[in-house]
């Protein structure tokens, strides 16, 4: 689990890429920290050479050249470098007291060093530990131009200037392991914060898949990681909608077989025990029939909705009149709005319009919509239906109610199987929450779309397309 951890896969990659990032960084430091502060001692050694020359050109002016050893031993002491003299053959005649006297009457054995000065120019070199000095020494030479001498060089020994460097070296590793440090508990606390949201939604879905579908996680920003916690309660809240309406789509179906399961049973053993006389049994027969018939229905429903989940929705689709399917409706419904005093409004796109689709599922879809907006009308209301044309090959049904409408969070489930509006509950007493998700699940198939318009005390409005025959 700790090598999965996507805190630490991100604190890693931080790591690593801070890593390269710091040495790196540090390899181009030490490069040009070290040209920099050879280049600088250099110059410094050039401009105690020309202090000296100018010294050495005035004790031969003057004749005074007693004070010219502490000059040059003023100079080792400053700049920690030692100073020969060479004169015209190249030949060391005076060295500074920290040089070693033995080297004194040899030829300084660096032809190029002593052409380039005697011919006027200021020269550098580094040795190698064979040469006369016995270690790596950087030689700077600078021409002088009175007497048999041909140049100064200022010889500074190499291990001392990496001394230094190495000090610098150090005080710069150290600032870098911190800098390092401060990077890597910044990165951790980041790589913390920033996957904080992920495992908070993890043990969360692990809790939902328990059962606990009233978790949800805390939304913290309004970047892509706050809008993916969004998206999670609003997952986490439609499945514990799902959850209820399956609980209540349930107990809705357990009531409505139970009550004509009871009914059918208690008139057919009234009628096989002789409590119902034989000249009454047809009446009560006719009651079995119509709670058979409820039965069926339901039964047909939930078939449906089988189906449409699993996606084997099959589809006979012909050319026929969508009108005259509107027509066998209102017919249909007729006594239900009789019974409420209510009328219907019917308004076509034309006199006839043929559409291409399975006429029975369609006649199934234009039933429930209509058969829910008589039910849920009041007393006298009315109820428009209207097709109109909708671009070059498709036609817009609407269904529209007067009733009680339909707040905008419910619009968000009322398609969803087995959800019932609340504030409807006591007026459908026979439906299971089917009827819409049905409606759906058909027009889907048909490549369509159906959509609800609905205001609080205003109605409701339900709309749908379907293709034009060619």
């Amino acid at each position: 689990m700790f090598k999965k951890s996507i805190v630490i896969k991100q604190f890693l990659l931080y790591m690593a890429t801070i890593s390269f990032c710091v040495i790196l960084m540090g390899g181009m430091l030490s490069v040009i920290y070290t040209n920099h502060y050879m280049s600088e001692t250099k110059q410094e050694l050039i401009e105690q050479g020309e202090k000296i020359a100018a010294a050495i050109n005035k004790a031969y002016n003057t004749g005074n050249i007693n004070n010219l050893a502490y000059e040059m031993q003023v100079l080792e002491d400053y700049m920690g470098a030692g100073v020969l003299l060479v004169n015209k053959e190249g030949v060391i005649v005076l060295a500074s007291p920290g040089m070693d006297s033995s080297l004194l009457g040899h030829v300084l054995a660096y032809d190029e060093l002593v052409e380039n000065i005697q011919e006027g120019n200021v020269v550098s070199l580094e040795t190698g530990s064979s040469s006369i000095f016995g270690t790596p020494m950087l030689i700077v030479g600078y021409p002088l131009s009175e007497g048999q001498l041909s140049g100064i060089f200022m010889c500074r020994s190499m291990p001392e200037i990496k001394v230094s460097l190495n000090e610098m070296y150090r005080a710069g590793v150290f600032c870098l392991l911190l800098a390092f440090l401060l990077t890597a508990l910044v990165s951790l606390v980041t790589s913390r914060k920033m996957t904080e949201p992920l495992m908070d939604m993890n043990r969360a879905a692990k809790e939902i898949a328990g059962g606990n579908f009233e978790k949800r996680v805390e939304i913290t920003s309004k970047d892509e990681m706050g809008q993916l916690a969004e998206s999670f309660n609003h997952m986490a809240e439609s499945l514990e909608n799902i959850e209820k309406s399956r609980r209540a789509f349930i107990a809705n179906v357990s009531h409505d077989l139970r009550s004509p399961l009871t009914s059918i049973q208690g008139f057919l053993t009234a009628m096989l025990d002789g409590t119902i006389p034989p000249e009454k049994q047809e009446r009560y027969l006719r009651i079995v029939l119509e709670e058979s018939q409820r039965l069926s229905r339901l039964a047909e429903g939930i078939v449906d909705m089988s189906r449409a989940q699993d996606s084997k929705i099959v589809l006979e689709e012909t050319d026929f009149d969508l009108n005259e399917i509107i027509r066998e409706n209102c017919a249909v419904l007729e006594p239900q709005m009789e019974e409420k005093g209510m009328r219907i409004e019917v308004s076509f796109a034309a006199k006839e319009t043929m559409v291409h689709a399975d006429q029975d599922k369609i006649s199934r879809v234009l039933h429930n919509l209509m058969n829910n907006a008589v039910k849920f009308s009041k007393e006298g209301g009315v109820i428009e239906v209207e097709t109109t044309f909708s671009g070059k090959n498709k036609i817009l049904v609407s269904v529209k109610d007067h009733g009680s409408g339909i707040s905008e969070e419910d619009q968000k489930y009322i398609f969803d199987r087995f959800y019932k509006v609340d504030s409807t509950r006591n007026k459908d007493k026979t439906g299971a929450g089917l009827g819409l998700s049905i409606v759906r699940e058909f027009i889907q198939a048909h490549g369509e779309t159906v959509a609800v318009k609905s205001k609080l005390g205003e109605g409701s409005t339900f709309l749908f397309t379907l293709k034009l025959a060619k």
